[in-house]
């Protein structure tokens, strides 16, 4: 049997008997123009506002829609239902009550005391819920059981198990009042291109927030400063080349060709760029997965120019982008397989033509007028605009039901109530991984993007700073971002903006823990590939008034030096289930002191403030691979670092008990509370409840290995030293927290040292006096300047 879809949805005499009531209601809005209390009235130009006054009343429809309806079977009918006659719905209700009340199922269905005193109990099933404006159908499910207990005295109790949603079936033209319908799984049809143009069309003429540069505060009018009354792109944020994709008699504009500009050379008299600049250029984000058929290099530029490129040649993505981009209505197309010259000069891909290319991806991702994320497609030899399989991936399997409307907005009470067919369905809170969302470098095109048309799994998406909705799916109307926020039809694709609200180092932190869960394949990108979105947060950093250094990955504000210990305190978090290590190929790629001198997913602690600070970075320095490139690739680095250091093997020997750090929980405080799970072979905490524990986070198996030498090996020992940059004194967080670094020396028999890992030095469970113990530690430690590469 087919897995039901949207397409294919369940169907049987047991939810076809579910009746959902809709009562429509005039809304009772307060004005505070003139204080008027009371429903609005709808103007001429289709705009609800005041009944007396006229003032607007934004983001609403002027009706309360109250769902509600008790469905016809009990518990004991529903498990029926559920078990014997297998109907989608009441297997879900089923599956609900199961794991409310815990209760243990068997291959032979509820037969456990606790199921069966249940199942005795008079009960009912209520659904309901309520919006104050046309869209999605949101509805809660809740059980209600009547018992008696021995004294003879009546109860009621109520159990919320879930939600769920109503989804519009499509067939009905004149249904309007569910707005959540199924997925448009062909991207190519005249539907999904009428979503794609009245998306921009909207957000160009609406959205004054999608007309900055993401560096401005947005205010509560969403009207920040600096945003145009009307688009226009700075001529100085034009790419040097782009793709001119136009359709006409000549053969650089046959449909079946296109042909390369180079806007500062071709430009004889500024018109062109004054015509991009009023027109816009689109530009196309995409996972390569390996060599491209076509693409730009020194020996055929002036090929691409003159002759043009046949779109036969293309892989099938750029040709997708291509079509894309014509249907929008904008000429000028960025692809960066052919408008980067992609010659490898230094036998890693890289030339100093495309170095500068890249320093400049913040301006040509952040300021194009559109961005086409090609979010399906693993290779570019793939495409995108497939017809999409039909979803599956759901909860609650779509489900027939009927949906009775009744109007209590007219006066006229002998308006008849309406019936429409609906789905009733809950997606799985898993949505399918989107190959793009995978890949290192596609996360800062992404997020450095003002308008995003994403071709996802199951269809068609639009995001933009101001708004996001899908052309089916649970939300199709155009709907306002929460500032911030990282709001997503798309997990991991939201514009940076949305954050804008959030202190920079927290937008730089979020970054940095998305970062390094992708991928990427060559690794000497690893700063690269993030290159665009440091250069633009620096800015943001800059725009506040702040101080901000950047330094191979690491975020600092040069007037808060406590930020330089917070970013020195990342570590690695294996929780999503890959071990961290060094990069392959033995090539340099970032100082040890640089989360990116290691793959793998890393977090940085989201606090700093009042940190009682024992430690200071004196001096730093990097050398960036390519001359001027600040933001891209490394061939050294090191800092300079004062602080208290005590051998491992020392405080080892002092600890009741050494163990490390396996994942992270999320307890109490937060994400970054250093909360670990301890696990160490022949041992734990229990046995050493009243002592000191070492608790230690190796930034590598490889490092791992060296840490557990210097534990076992005391002349070694002497070489792993514990650094202390902090004294944490708040709720559990007790003790010391500082890295791990390993001392050596260079070929002129300079002392250096290299980062290992991290710890945290605490009391036991029962114990008292984390204070004592930071102090013993920094006040028993040797205090010097370590010179970590």
């Amino acid at each position: 049997m087919a897995p039901f879809s949207f397409e294919n949805p369940h169907i049987c005499y047991h939810c076809s008997a579910i009746q959902l009531h809709l009562e429509l209601k005039p809304q009772i809005l307060c004005c505070f123009g003139c204080m008027y209390n009371g429903p609005g009235r709808t103007t001429d130009k289709g705009e609800y506002v005041c009944f007396e006054c006229a003032r607007p009343f934004s983001g609403t429809s002027g009706l309360d829609l109250c769902y509600r309806s008790t469905l016809p079977y009990d518990l004991s009918q529903a498990l029926t239902a559920a078990e014997s006659d297998h109907c989608e719905f009441y297997r879900w209700v089923i599956h609900r009550v199961t794991r409310f009340f815990k209760i243990q199922e068997t291959p032979s269905g509820w037969k456990s005391k606790k199921a069966v005193g249940i199942l005795t109990q008079r009960s009912r099933f209520e659904l309901s819920g309520i919006s104050n404006e046309v869209g999605r159908a949101n509805l809660d499910i809740k059980f209600f059981s009547h018992w008696v207990d021995d004294d003879g005295n009546k109860h009621e109790t109520r159990h919320n198990l879930g939600d769920f949603d109503a989804w519009d079936t499509g067939d009905d033209p004149s249904f309007g009042l569910v707005s959540s319908r199924p997925y448009v799984q062909d991207v190519k049809s005249a539907q999904s291109i009428d979503f794609a143009r009245s998306s921009f069309e909207t957000c160009m003429r609406s959205h004054p927030w999608c007309r900055t540069d993401q560096i401005n505060h947005m205010t509560v009018s969403r009207w920040p400063g600096g945003a145009l009354s009307y688009e226009r792109i700075d001529p100085r944020d034009i790419p040097i080349r782009l793709l001119d994709i136009a359709t006409g008699p000549s053969p650089g504009a046959d449909a079946e060709y296109i042909k390369l500009i180079e806007t500062t050379v071709d430009d004889k008299d500024g018109q062109l760029i004054e015509q991009i600049a009023q027109t816009g250029f689109i530009v196309l984000s995409y996972c390569w997965g390996g060599d491209q058929n076509s693409k730009l290099v020194a020996s055929n530029l002036q090929t691409y120019k003159t002759e043009g490129i046949k779109l036969g040649q293309l892989d099938q993505s750029l040709q997708d982008a291509v079509w894309v981009a014509r249907q929008i209505g904008i000429r000028y197309l960025w692809i960066d397989a052919l408008c980067i010259p992609q010659d490898d000069l230094d036998g890693q891909g890289n030339n100093p033509d495309k170095a500068h290319e890249i320093s400049r991806m913040a301006s040509y991702y952040g300021r194009a007028t559109l961005t086409i994320l090609a979010a399906s497609a693993s290779r570019a030899v793939d495409g995108f605009l497939q017809k999409r399989q039909p979803a599956t991936d759901f909860d609650m399997a779509p489900t027939h039901a009927q949906l009775i409307v009744s109007d209590n907005t007219k006066t006229n009470d002998d308006t008849p109530d309406k019936v429409h067919n609906i789905l009733l369905a809950k997606q799985s809170p898993n949505p399918p991984i989107e190959p793009i969302t995978t890949r290192g470098w596609t996360l800062q095109e992404s997020l450095l993007s003002r308008r995003i048309l994403i071709y996802g799994v199951n269809q068609l998406y639009w995001s933009c700073l101001n708004s996001f909705a899908g052309c089916g799916g649970k939300i199709t109307n155009l709907t306002n971002r929460t500032i911030p926020g990282m709001e997503s039809l798309v997990p991991g694709v939201y514009p940076i903006g949305s954050l804008i609200d959030q202190p920079v180092y927290l937008q730089w932190n979020s970054i940095v823990k998305t970062y390094t869960q992708r991928f990427l394949s060559q690794p000497g990108d690893k700063l690269w590939a993030i290159s665009a979105l440091a250069s633009h947060i620096v800015q943001v950093s800059a725009h506040r008034g702040e101080k901000p250094i950047y330094a191979a990955g690491l975020l600092v504000d040069e007037a808060n030096p406590g930020t330089w210990l917070q970013q020195l305190l990342w570590y690695p978090d294996s929780i999503e289930g890959r071990d961290n290590k060094r990069p392959p190929g033995g090539r340099y790629r970032a100082p040890s002191w640089s989360w990116a001198s290691l793959d793998g997913v890393v977090k940085v602690p989201s606090w700093w403030h009042e940190m009682e600070e024992y430690a200071a970075v004196e001096e730093w320095g990097v050398e960036p691979a390519v001359k001027g490139a600040m933001y891209g690739g490394l061939s050294g680095g090191y800092i300079f670092l004062r602080a208290v250091t005590q051998p491992i093997c020392r405080i080892a020997g002092r600890c009741g008990d050494v163990v490390w750090a396996e994942r992270l929980q999320t307890e109490g405080t937060g994400d970054d509370d250093f909360d670990w799970t301890y696990s160490r072979k022949g041992g734990n905490l229990e046995g050493a409840a009243d002592s000191w524990v070492l608790v230690l986070l190796a930034d590598s198996g490889e490092y791992r290995s060296v840490i557990e030498i210097g534990l076992q090996d005391p002349g070694v020992g002497a070489r792993i030293l514990l650094v202390g940059l902090s004294s944490l004194s708040t709720g559990q967080l007790v003790g010391v927290r500082g890295i791990i670094v390993e001392q050596t020396v260079d070929d002129d028999e300079l002392r250096f040292c290299k980062r290992r890992g991290s710890f945290r030095l605490k009391m036991g469970k029962h114990a008292n006096g984390g204070q004592d113990l930071a102090a013993k530690f920094f006040k028993k430690g040797t205090k010097q300047t370590l010179r970590i590469l």
